[in-house]
């Protein structure tokens, strides 16, 4: 895809139009030319370029009316320019890869400026990688942004690499390159290349057929215990990437349907500072045909973004428990179960104020914090947040914190997962 020059678009075309400061320092306001101009490149480009001709007809017939009408007129501001002709651009077909936007360094003729800035100051995407309760990899890749991104992807996949299952978080990813895409879920898929998706344009009759990579750096894992998070904020290559590891049921999708964003695009400069964002390929399952466009990628376990982590770190832990052969494990994993899936609950004592269970005990301290108990084993030291079970039950990880009182006094039991207890009175009170 990157061979023509084009991409599935990145994450500033999904949404509004946030590019700007609108003028340079020192620049003239918008003009009525410089709009006439700019809407003049966007509809001959749209009619030369889009990938639907009857569309781009019809697109185009609705900026003219929208021209004809003066909806456009008075408008000085340049990103405020870009916004409003996005809208329209998109309101035909729905077609989340159409934009307008404005950015001084697009102002050389023959560049767009790049919907990323610089990849390197975002890590190349690679926004978090860490391991969660029972050796579960997370990773959070935040765009794809393309440039020298292989060593930064290796380095994420190797440090996760000895992890007993994989989640890939994608709920804030809106696109980018389609071969970085391609080589990330290569990694998880075997050495034989398999057909991933089908390009198709409008000036070739004959679609191009993509695979994944033979050759990947780094730790390939093609039977580890795959999950992605998934939301309407995950789109384009993003949606690509889960497309493809579903259609190959590589994957488990946890989340939201994805945006819809499914055709290949073109950032094309249209002058002043201006480049058009312009669909010019559509995408489909080589074995089915089917698109992602305006339909999104469906998840298979349908549940709110902001729930999606709980719900696959809770799935991950189950399929790990099926498997494990470790009796010595299978406590503890049970056990961290049982936190995430109350995490997910958010659960909090009802009618018992959290305050009366403060305070020190023989070394160890609780705390409030916003409605919320926190336990540091040193006091001093780092506290964390406990997670509630019910009755004057919480959890920290595997641990299990018990509160009782007993003669006007209250003891705290901490117990392992293997079981082992220990007691602590509270010797000073929370005030």
């Amino acid at each position: 895809m990157r061979s023509m020059g084009l991409a599935l678009a990145g994450a500033l075309l999904l949404g509004p139009t946030t590019a700007a400061p609108v003028v340079a320092e020192g620049a003239e306001l918008l003009t009525a030319e410089v709009r006439a101009s700019v809407l003049d490149r966007v509809l001959e480009r749209l009619n030369d370029t889009y990938v639907d001709p009857e569309a781009a007809g019809a697109i185009a017939s609705a900026i003219r009316a929208r021209r004809e009408a003066h909806a456009y007129d008075g408008i000085t501001n340049a990103s405020q320019f870009g916004e409003a002709v996005t809208h329209d651009l998109r309101s035909m077909n729905g077609d989340l890869h159409l934009g307008l936007r404005y950015s001084p360094e697009a102002s050389a003729p023959s560049r767009p400026a790049s919907p990323f800035g610089d990849p390197r100051e975002l890590n190349f995407g690679m926004g978090r990688a860490e391991i969660l309760d029972g050796n579960v990899g997370y990773l959070e890749i935040t765009g794809f942004t393309g440039g020298d991104y292989r060593d930064a992807v290796v380095d994420a996949l190797r440090f996760l690499s000895r992890t007993d299952a994989m989640i890939i978080d994608v709920r804030r990813n809106g696109g980018g390159a389609s071969d970085m895409s391609h080589f990330i879920f290569s990694h998880f898929l075997g050495e034989k290349p398999v057909p991933t998706i089908d390009v198709r344009s409008r000036r070739s009759s004959e679609p191009q057929h993509r695979f994944s990579l033979a050759d990947v750096p780094g730790p390939r894992r093609p039977d580890v215990p795959l999950y992605l998070l998934t939301s309407q904020g995950t789109g384009s290559a993003a949606e690509e990437f889960s497309f493809v590891l579903k259609n190959l049921h590589r994957a488990t999708i946890v989340g939201r349907r994805t945006a819809g964003a499914g055709h290949m695009v073109a950032q094309i400069p249209v002058g002043n500072g201006f480049t058009a964002s312009l669909s010019v390929t559509r995408v489909s399952d080589p074995q089915t045909g089917l698109e992602w466009e305006q339909v999104g990628v469906q998840p298979d376990i349908a549940v709110d973004p902001e729930q999606a982590l709980f719900a696959a770190h809770a799935a991950a832990l189950k399929t790990v428990l099926t498997v494990t052969r470790d009796a010595n494990r299978s406590p503890l994993l049970t056990r961290l179960l049982e936190t995430v899936e109350a995490r997910a609950r958010g659960a909090s004592p009802v009618g018992k104020s959290p305050n009366r269970l403060a305070g020190a005990y023989e070394g160890r301290a609780v705390a409030v914090r916003a409605g919320q108990l926190w336990y540091s084993r040193r006091a001093g030291g780092l506290s964390e947040p406990l997670v509630f079970l019910g009755e004057d039950r919480y959890a920290l990880g595997a641990q299990r914190l018990r509160f009782a009182e007993s003669g006007g006094i209250m003891a705290l039991t901490v117990e392992q997962a293997d079981g082992t207890q220990l007691t602590f009175r509270r010797s000073v009170a929370s005030r």
